[in-house]
């Protein structure tokens, strides 16, 4: 890892690409159906454990692949039209990003160096830092940049949003916050929202964003964030464990040149561009179609319904699904990802036609202290 100044470093990404106001921390990993078990009894938040991170396989670097083949021109008019959407946005000379560790970080380097490109008179700057559901977003972190830049040039950048638990998250605990300058913009600027809780999003039809199936190797060399209950001395930011044993498959330097590459040839459109965001009727039918996934599934916790392709890949690299469902509108791409990603976890797939997002991972209640 980057050397840490003042707090800060830039994992495994180039020096002034971004910073990251998290503090590495040495944790013990634990496994999944632990985690599973401890999480689903309530005896620990999520937040307070990892699990260990192995190298990708070939058969997912094969999948990541295919997801850029098939996703990257897509993605790249994304980056571009959520860049031209925070220029038209801005009223003064700055720009400051801050991404959400770690899923938000490639999209927050990508916006950087478009900005740069298109907008060279605004200083830009990117941070990374910790918004954990129901713990909130981390305060010291985000006051550290207001020291030093303006609260009107903030914009929270995300990798994509499912069911708006992280874009909910941010604001409630930035509402919550009496330290909160009243010209903080708290939304969420994302290149994709399927159910309209983002501030402002490029798209809202779900596809494949081909960086969701990789984990630290194409975020920096850095964990998910974690908030350990136990530690005596609480750092002073969230905390993340570096990857280091992971460096020789990194591909987070290689990603960003591949997709800026792709970025820097659309042609920017500062004055007639058109964000997504705020959707009231899609985040009623999302709450409609969570409330049906609960009876019909028996469960009492809706954190346990992922729902949209990227959340749906996340739960199959990193949970426990009982199932996975896909609406037959869904892109033929994407749901072979799907497919091949639950055939490695043995999670059935079972086709919707009725089904209002092209991919739900329902996560099963524990059947018992120590099963899942």
């Amino acid at each position: 890892m980057a050397e840490i100044m003042n707090g800060s470093f830039s994992g495994s990404y180039r020096s002034g690409e971004v910073e990251f106001l998290l503090c590495p921390l040495q944790i013990e990993t634990t496994s999944l159906e632990e985690r599973e078990r401890r999480i689903q009894s309530g005896q620990s938040h999520y937040s307070e454990m990892i699990g260990p991170e192995d190298a990708p396989t070939r058969e997912r670097l094969r999948l990541f692949r295919r997801a850029m083949a098939a996703n990257e021109e897509r993605f790249a008019t994304d980056i571009a039209k959520l860049a031209d959407g925070i220029i038209a946005s801005i009223t003064g000379d700055e720009v400051t990003l801050v991404s959400i560790a770690r899923a938000g970080t490639p999209v927050g380097v990508l916006l950087l160096h478009r900005l740069r490109q298109i907008a060279p008179h605004l200083r830009t700057t990117h941070f990374s830092i910790s918004v954990i559901r129901d713990r909130g977003v981390d305060t010291a972190a985000l006051t550290r940049i207001l020291e030093s830049h303006q609260a009107e040039s903030v914009r929270f950048v995300d990798g994509w949003t499912g069911k708006g638990t992280i874009a909910s998250e941010l604001k409630m605990s930035l509402d919550k916050w009496n330290e909160v300058p009243a010209d903080l913009n708290r939304g969420l600027w994302v290149p994709l929202d399927v159910s309209g809780f983002a501030t402002a999003a490029a798209s809202n039809s779900d596809y494949l964003i081909p960086c969701s199936l990789l984990g630290g190797t194409i975020s920096g060399l850095v964990s998910r964030s974690v908030l350990p209950g136990t530690s005596e001395n609480k750092p002073a930011f969230h905390g993340c464990v570096h990857l280091g044993h992971l460096r020789r498959y990194d591909l987070s330097r290689w990603f960003v040149d591949c997709m800026t590459n792709k970025v820097s040839v659309i042609p920017p459109d500062t004055t007639g561009v058109t964000l997504h965001g705020n959707d009231l009727e899609k985040q009623n039918s999302a709450r409609q179609c969570l409330r049906l996934m609960l009876d019909r599934y028996r469960l009492s916790d809706v954190n346990r319904i992922k729902i949209g392709i990227g959340e749906t890949v996340r739960v199959l690299l990193r949970r426990l699904p009982k199932v996975v469902l896909m609406n037959n509108a869904i892109n033929i791409d994407d749901a072979c990802m799907i497919e091949k990603l639950a055939a490695i976890r043995g999670v059935p797939v079972l086709r919707e036609e009725d089904l209002l997002f092209s991919a739900v991972a329902i996560i099963a209640n524990a059947k018992s202290p120590t099963s899942e």
